[in-house]
């Protein structure tokens, strides 16, 4: 139960808690399914919740709809925008002022722009509890100096107007407290949830299902970051059999289309956007993602969960889902010819593919979504009210 200062400076309490969970852009990727699995866990919960979706400019309308038919209520802040520090300034006025008028009680935040927009606002309209999630680490040495330069003042002045900062990862929060932000007390690890049995007892679907070939999957959006110009690279020196297919869509889309062409790679298929991924992955056997920034990709998990290996790079928090050497491979991030290797060395020894596949399995239990949910519904428990067991 929350004890808030009310608008007319009594002390109010209420059974039932407002939250709202605030995101840059709600559309289709692993931050905005996270956001989506929370939700579920909260009205899923003992306690009464009431859950309010706020998203930036950039929507699906009918992702909105479905949360809609959940009860859940949407509201879009058109300020909140895609790195744009003058609507972020108008975005935060926005966002207090719908705090003040909800008498929310408690912010959650999702990615950077939402992050300090929805921070600020939460100290402004003196929201009870602030909780800011990082799906990623946005920090990163391919983007550029001055971007990495701002987004690290930002949250090194926005840290503390948070109640707790959830992370996806160890390494992630650890990296987080190196640079100066946030205090080791405000932070909690707590994965990305993914429903293990659907992609455990899933059958292989077209295309991957007729490939004579050995199947290699990226699943992702199309984007800048996700090192698919690298992973280009090592399969042109790939003298395996293989069949590559890139399961996503996103603004690179036609220009690693015109890639495939002008090399010539009819090895290689671009998917687009599929909801069968659970399928496609059962016949896939192996998941290569040679990312440079990430935050616990759910593609790695969902693949361990098909019992699929997995090709990756070392950055954020791969390495708390991949067991090198024994569910899979880790790379340096850019090292397309350490890429290459790992790849083909898979593709060419079956015996160790299947010793990997099984140990995939295993990598995926603390990503349970039932055991997220638990600790997603334990953490409100607690910030709710402080008399409650904190996170397991």
């Amino acid at each position: 139960m929350v004890t808030r200062e009310c608008r007319h400076t009594r002390t109010c309490m209420s059974d039932e808690t407002t939250v709202l969970h605030l995101i840059t852009r709600y559309l289709d990727g692993g931050a905005e399914t996270t956001t989506e699995n929370e939700i579920e866990a909260l009205l899923d919960a003992d306690a009464d919740y009431d859950v309010i979706l706020g998203t930036g400019i950039a929507h699906e309308p009918d992702a909105l709809t479905a949360l809609e038919t959940r009860g859940v209520r949407t509201v879009i802040f058109r300020t909140i925008r895609h790195y744009d520090p003058v609507a972020a300034v108008i975005a935060i006025f926005a966002v207090a002022i719908f705090l003040v008028r909800n008498d929310v009680d408690v912010i959650h935040t999702h990615s950077t722009e939402a992050g300090v927009v929805g921070r600020l606002a939460g100290w402004l309209a003196r929201t009870p509890v602030v909780v800011h999630e990082i799906h990623g680490d946005p920090i990163t040495a391919d983007r550029n100096a001055l971007l990495n330069r701002f987004l690290l003042w930002a949250e090194r002045m926005t840290a503390p107007m948070a109640t707790r900062l959830v992370v996806k990862s160890d390494r992630i929060r650890d990296a987080y407290l190196e640079r100066g932000v946030g205090r080791p007390e405000q932070y909690v690890t707590i994965y990305h949830g993914v429903d293990v049995e659907r992609f455990a007892g899933a059958a292989p679907s077209d295309p991957v299902a007729n490939a004579t070939d050995p199947v290699v999957t990226f699943v992702g959006r199309v984007v800048d970051g996700k090192g698919l110009f690298d992973l280009l690279d090592a399969v042109e020196r790939i003298d395996a059999s293989m069949a590559l297919f890139v399961v996503g869509d996103g603004p690179l889309t036609d220009a690693i289309e015109r890639e495939v062409d002008e090399r010539g790679l009819e090895h290689v298929r671009l998917l687009g956007y599929r909801d069968d991924v659970a399928k496609l992955l059962a016949g896939s056997d192996l998941l290569v993602l040679p990312s440079y920034r990430e935050g616990t990709p759910r593609a790695v998990t969902e693949a361990q969960a098909a019992g699929v290996p997995v090709v990756a790079t070392d950055v954020a928090g791969i390495p708390e889902q991949v067991a090198d050497g024994a569910s899979g491979i880790l790379v340096p991030p850019g090292d397309v010819d350490a890429l290459a290797d790992a790849m083909e060395l898979l593709l060419d020894d079956e015996p160790t593919r299947e010793r990997m596949a099984g140990e995939a399995v295993e990598q995926v239990r603390p990503f349970r979504r039932d055991h997220v949910a638990d600790q997603i519904r334990s953490l409100y428990a607690t910030l709710v009210d402080p008399r409650a067991d904190g996170v397991e």
